[in-house]
């Protein structure tokens, strides 16, 4: 398999079979030289030990014979040495002629296997030594008689037992050597069943599409590719469900913001056709109302984008709960102003307020709170903030004097775009209040005012 760069150069991708392959049968020839060497290295210890012993067993049998002729019949001796090297190799073997054979009868050389002179390095003593002849090593032993003048001394070339204990290595080696592409053969079939899982979560991957991201389920799982198919399926699910939060945040964007725009352009297009200026006044402050209203649209739909994007609650620096309430009471006094509105705070001002919420999540929770108690409470009438806390929760409560909702209302105020009555609005700030609370695994719940109104409770835990 290729890989095309940018630039045309092509480059062998990285093959895990190709490289197993590689890597095994690189052991494998790794073993079976190391294996040949210290074959060929025992090879030569065993053929040493046997061919010596083989001297020995010729020199004590030709000293037995030899013992059994008489001294005198020098004849016969030297016609059985004859006989033994000079037998029909037709039907023996061709090492053979490369035995030597001396007897020796007190210090004259009774019998003799060829005219070669050898000249040990250990003349006269017993036992195995190396000698020279005729332009080779030999290997020499030599056996005394105990009760007696006889020596025998056999010899071998020392040749010819490299060359037999390297036949031994080859001919024992060979049927390996010859079995090595059939082994890789064989490795290679059995690393590509190895890899079958590999493939088959590969053809799994190749068929995912972005409408159809599935968890990925193999027929056989493995140990290795476990952990990998789990990671991957989590990343699939929340692929997933991010795609899922893009596309109904497109499709709450076009249901939320079709309406209004239509309205802006219907506002737009009475200010141009206007009969006088007071029309077209009228039409221009409904514009300005419409863009108002479409600014606050897409200002909260981002919020609970973000809010539902991210997985977890953004642990910051302890922030001061009841200086968060302070501040955004501040900012939100104008708008309560314009309706006549008193927004009060209870609060023990002696306590630690202390929260790990972060604090840009307090500040929304806040301000949707209080806009929407300032969205339905009536003129002159007043909206009462609580701030309490008991075993490490603290409970916040907004309390305002609107008209109430019903029971079947109350279970649905956390819905998306729900909206209770006809009063202008989004319906999302509600619901922006629960995704915050449910980050934190806290609780919202929504009761009726002790006099006419809502109040909505919200408890959070302080760690």
């Amino acid at each position: 398999m290729w890989l095309t760069k940018k630039w045309g150069e092509k480059v062998a991708l990285n093959s895990i079979k190709r490289r197993t392959l590689f890597i095994v049968m690189s052991v494998f020839t790794l073993v079976s030289l190391l294996v040949m060497v210290i074959g060929l290295v025992f090879a030569n210890h065993e053929v040493e030990e046997l061919f010596d012993a083989r001297l020995a067993q010729q020199a004590r049998l030709l000293l037995v014979l030899s013992d059994n002729i008489s001294h005198e019949d020098h004849h016969t001796t030297r016609t059985l040495l004859k006989d033994i090297t000079n037998t029909d190799q037709s039907v023996g073997h061709k090492y053979e002629s490369k035995i030597f054979y001396q007897l020796w009868n007190a210090d004259q050389l009774s019998a003799s296997s060829s005219p070669l002179t050898l000249t040990p390095q250990k003349s006269d003593e017993a036992g195995y030594s190396v000698a020279n002849a005729d332009g080779y090593e030999w290997r020499v032993f030599t056996l005394h008689q105990i009760h007696g003048d006889k020596k025998v001394v056999v010899a071998e070339r020392a040749d010819i037992r490299g060359e037999i204990a390297q036949q031994i290595v080859i001919q024992t080696l060979m049927p390996e050597l010859l079995g090595w592409p059939i082994v890789a053969i064989f490795v290679s079939l059995a690393v590509g069943l190895g890899l079958a899982p590999l493939r088959q979560l590969a053809s799994k991957i190749t068929q995912l599409t972005p409408e159809k991201l599935e968890p990925i389920y193999l027929p056989i799982t493995t140990k290795e590719l476990t952990p990998v198919q789990n990671a991957l399926n989590h990343l699939l699910t929340e692929v997933d469900v991010l795609m899922e939060r893009e596309k109904r945040f497109i499709a709450d964007a076009t249901h939320e913001l079709r309406t209004p725009l239509s309205i802006l352009k219907i506002h737009a297009q009475n200010a141009l056709t206007a009969d006088n200026d007071l029309e077209q006044r009228h039409s221009l402050e409904q514009l300005v109302k419409g863009v108002d209203r479409s600014t606050r649209i897409v200002s909260q739909l981002l919020v609970l984008a973000r809010l539902e994007h991210q997985k977890h609650p953004i642990k910051a620096h302890s922030a001061d709960f009841l200086v968060l309430t302070r501040a955004i009471i501040a900012d939100i006094l104008p708008l309560a102003w314009k309706k006549n509105i008193e927004i009060t705070l209870d609060a023990d001002e002696e306590s630690a307020w202390n929260s790990l919420m972060d604090s840009s999540h307090i500040e929304i929770l806040l301000q949707n709170l209080l806009s929407n108690s300032l969205k339905f409470s009536p003129d002159h009438s007043v909206i009462q903030v609580r701030l309490s806390q008991h075993a490490n929760i603290i409970q916040l409560s907004v309390v305002d004097n609107g008209h109430g909702v019903t029971e079947e209302q109350r279970q649905r105020l956390s819905e998306r775009f729900y909206r209770s009555s006809k009063i202008e609005g989004v319906g999302l700030g509600l619901s922006i209040v629960k995704n915050i609370v449910d980050k934190y695994h806290g609780t919202l719940e929504y009761r009726d005012s002790p006099q006419q109104g809502l109040t909505v409770n919200v408890m959070l835990p302080t760690l």
